[in-house]
């Protein structure tokens, strides 16, 4: 499993619920169609920024929709939510995982 991590702010004036609004239509209406998706979790850390993780099958899957970005359904309110220049991103592949 491949997982892309983003830590980022929100804008100022964005509300968490308008992330999480505009973060569902995202996931209807284009990141739920990708290839090798599985899950979108967003997080928020204790000083008050988030963090997201984003679960894909392979690195391919998740480079090829990141590449598909442009075909976005309102991309520009989805952007628009992030403060500039608060985003970072890393990826990590899973070689284990351990549970209870």
């Amino acid at each position: 499993m491949y997982k892309d991590i983003i830590s980022y702010k929100l804008a100022e004036g964005v509300t968490e619920k308008h992330l999480l609004d505009v973060a569902s239509e995202i996931i209807k209406t284009w990141m739920s169609k990708q290839k090798g998706f599985i899950k979108w979790e967003i997080n928020k850390n204790i000083e008050g920024g988030y963090t997201d993780f984003v679960y894909w099958e392979s690195k391919e899957d998740a480079d090829k929709s990141e590449s598909d970005m442009v075909n976005i359904p309102n991309a520009s309110d989805w952007f628009s939510c992030y403060k500039k220049g608060s985003i970072s991103s890393k990826s990590v592949n899973q070689i284990a995982a351990f549970s209870r």
